[in-house]
């Protein structure tokens, strides 16, 4: 015989109707959100994997600051048994003061290759044309065919490319972030290339190694030849000027290790999503269970077994959730992988992207949230099924011992006396609704905080900056500009960053742009950059190593200099030469306009767009990742809003049909299960507010310190507090409509009802 319980489903599902809608929406938005970032992710990451042999990847690549001849070259891959290739490069500006990196394309025909996007894309073969990188392009909206300009030279645009080794436009690795709206690399003909003449001439060199090596013994391979190269390009006068193994190029680790950990971040976030549900569900069903405690009792009565009821119980919220799990990934699996997609491929110049299905989605965000809901409703229905029909019958769920009544004062309004009541009947239910405000307020925060974050970071690195520009020279020569302040330069590790050591020849009151620094004989000053990201303070030692020859300096602090954008150490010029010898350092100057020199003797200008790279960057590339997070969160609020306060009404039917019959108006009514429920998500949002900036904060120290390179202040935007308070305000508000639309069509004869079949 089918089983009569099986009948009420039907009825169950459609009286419930807008519970299981909400419940469905708000399982399908971070199970689709979740299968479409582990699709994307993990073909992306097979997709580079791949990448490594398809294109030939370097195992790394030097700069002398003068080019090597064939006999250095062939005596370093005999010592070294290595493979070096030349791969010269030449820094220009086009019209918009744009970087351009331009390469021959004979340079990549075997390390480092090209990749080619669309149909239509072709490699330069007469010397005015060119191939830019593709997200450059993107950015600055040029398309195949258009003209572009370097100087004084006209070229056309025949292909859009991505290069392995700059999966991550990074213009200098010790940039605290890529830049891939005002920098670009390039490929041209041998003949395009030459008519730039040897000004910003950069001689740059691939090395292979004879095999892959694992990260362990590249490390030590990678140790040995910088070492080597820094004696032999010393001996021959040219001294190197970089060195970097790829396991420590940002241009190709930092997008594979960002996609990587946004896969395992998406995971986790999915998990504290469904299993912050599977509780809403549970406290659902707790509910369902308390208002239908005569039918209940009846069936207990009639000889059904806790088991039935248990199976029962538990079908509507394993199919809601398998649906939920269906749609998501269809979602996943269309349009939402394309748009994931999409959001990495306008941050990285990644490589041709192929779609690679696997079934890890399908456990993750379908079979994991459906064990999951159904384990916790499992553990919170068999414990209420245990309770005697008889205390069914009788409305009585209370396995222990009822506590004390807490008293109130007789004085306090029996209104106030009431929602008070509420609140303390509730308090499970409003529990539950402080941990999803905390949460929703914690991705709210961070999506609303990002925005004015950069500005106010560009507000302070303008206001610190030490001179509009700052060129650094290969050598030390009489420039004319009288006005520019000279300053030893040289580039020094701690941890993972690269620090800029400064030795200072003016500085207060005799410099033009050093007025508030102040020296002590013998000691540094930090920047507030590192001294932020280091927490250094006066009377602190820090220690710095050279990475080329694996040399140590130990300086004492004396104080810090509010400075933002780079990490700086400025110290006096006699303790700089003192510190480092002649060679192993640059000479820059410090001026108000562009030095009159010869390019070929410049090594690197710095101007104020370099130190406005990091917050431009992140503004474009994660301008959609932050309305997304917003719009997520607001939407996931107002969800959880609705559903719990809606626990709140249905839980307690019986009483607002007896407080119906007892005269009282729809709006008495709404004060005594509304209004507390609004107290209850004011108050939440501001203590989750402030618990978000906590936690935010703290997340934010230590993933910058570990993962990112140079240093982004922490901001919050005081208007952020009551934005996110009259978000809050608002989403309720809207809940309260609905709410009070579900009383006052709550009938006078409910009370009298004893639950029916």
């Amino acid at each position: 015989m089918k089983n009569p319980l099986f009948k009420r489903l039907k009825r169950e599902f459609f009286h419930d109707i807008a519970k299981y809608i909400v419940i469905f929406l708000f399982l399908v938005l971070p199970i689709s959100l979740c299968a479409g970032y582990m699709i994307g992710n993990d073909s992306m990451i097979r997709t580079y994997n791949e990448g490594y042999e398809k294109y030939n990847l370097e195992d790394g690549h030097f700069a002398s600051l003068f080019a090597l001849d064939d006999e250095v070259l062939s005596k370093i891959e005999e010592d070294e048994n290595i493979s070096v290739s030349k791969a010269f490069y030449k820094n220009e500006e086009n019209a918009k003061g744009h970087t351009v990196r331009i390469y021959r394309g004979s340079d990549r025909k075997i390390v480092n290759t090209v990749c080619l996007h669309g149909e239509n894309s072709k490699l330069p073969t007469a010397d005015d044309e060119i191939a830019l990188d593709r997200l450059y392009c993107e950015n600055n909206k040029i398309s195949l065919g258009d003209e572009y300009k370097i100087g004084d030279r006209t070229f056309t645009v025949t292909a859009f490319i991505s290069l392995f080794d700059y999966s991550c436009l990074f213009k200098n690795n010790n940039d605290s972030m890529f830049n891939a709206t005002s920098f670009t690399i390039a490929i041209v003909t041998d003949g395009g290339f030459e008519k730039f003449g040897d000004g910003n001439l950069v001689y740059n060199y691939f090395y292979r190694f004879p095999q892959r090596y694992d990260e362990k013994k590249a490390k030590t391979e990678n140790s040995e030849l910088r070492k080597y190269l820094y004696e032999s390009c010393l001996s021959v006068g040219a001294p190197l000027s970089d060195f970097l193994a790829k396991e420590d190029n940002q241009a190709i680790k930092f997008s594979i290790n960002d996609i990587e950990g946004d896969l395992t971040m998406m995971l986790i976030f999915g998990v504290l999503i469904v299993g912050g549900l599977a509780f809403v569900f549970a406290l659902s069903i707790k509910s369902q269970i308390e208002s239908e405690t005569g039918s209940i009792g009846t069936l207990k009565a009639m000889g059904y077994k806790n088991g039935e009821l248990l199976v029962h119980y538990l079908v509507l919220p394993t199919l809601t959730t398998l649906l939920a799990g269906a749609v998501g990934n269809i979602l996943a699996y269309t349009a939402l992988k394309d748009y994931l997609v999409a959001l990495y491929y306008h941050s990285y110049s990644l490589p041709v992207y192929t779609t690679y299905y696997n079934a890890d989605a399908l456990l993750w965000t379908t079979i994991v949230p459906i064990l999951l809901v159904t384990l916790i409703n499992f553990v919170i229905l068999i414990r209420a099924l245990k309770i005697p029909a008889l205390n069914f019958l009788r409305g009585d769920l209370k396995v222990k011992k009822h506590k004390k009544v807490v008293k109130l004062n007789q004085k306090i309004p029996f209104m106030t006396r009431f929602g008070t009541r509420v609140i303390l009947q509730n308090k499970g239910t409003y529990f539950a609704l402080f941990v999803g405000t905390f949460f929703a307020c914690v991705i709210l925060f961070f999506g609303l905080m990002m925005s004015p974050l950069l500005d106010h970071y560009k507000t302070e690195v303008l206001n610190s900056l030490i001179a509009p520009y700052q060129t650094v020279l290969k050598a030390d020569v009489e420039i004319e500009d009288e006005k520019a302040e000279k300053l030893l330069f040289t580039q020094l590790s701690y941890e993972k960053d690269d620090i800029m050591v400064y030795g200072v020849t003016e500085f207060g009151e005799k410099s033009a742009y050093l007025k508030t620094l102040e020296i002590e004989d013998g000691k540094v000053v930090v920047n507030g950059a590192l001294n932020e990201k280091y927490g250094f303070k006066k009377g602190d030692e820090i220690k710095l190593v050279d990475k080329f020859n694996d040399e140590e300096y130990s300086f004492d602090i004396s104080g810090v200099e509010k400075n933002e954008g780079s990490l700086i150490v400025f110290m006096g010029e006699k303790q700089f030469k003192d510190a480092f010898k002649e060679g192993d350092y640059f000479v820059s100057y410090l001026s108000e306009e562009k030095l009159s020199v010869d390019d070929a003797l410049v090594y690197k200008t710095i101007t104020v767009d370099d130190l406005m790279t990091i917050s431009n960057q992140l503004a474009d590339s994660m301008g959609d990742v932050f309305t997304l997070f917003t719009a997520f969160s607001v939407v996931l609020f107002a969800l959880l809003i609705f559903l719990l306060g809606k626990i709140v009404v249905e839980k307690n039917r019986n009483q607002i049909s007896m407080m119906k019959i007892l005269g009282y108006k729809t709006r008495e009514i709404n004060r005594a299960y509304n209004i507390p429920t609004g107290i209850v998500v004011i108050i939440s949002v501001i203590i989750d507010t402030l618990l978000s900036q906590f936690l935010i904060k703290l997340l934010w120290d230590i993933f910058l310190r570990i993962k990112m390179r140079g240093w982004l202040n922490f901001y919050v935007a005081p208007y952020l507090y009551p934005l996110i308070i009259l978000i809050g305000l608002v989403s309720f508000t809207a809940v309260y409509f609905i709410e009070s639309y579900k009383i006052s069509k709550i009938s006078l004869s409910e009370t009298l009802k004893g639950g029916n079949l």
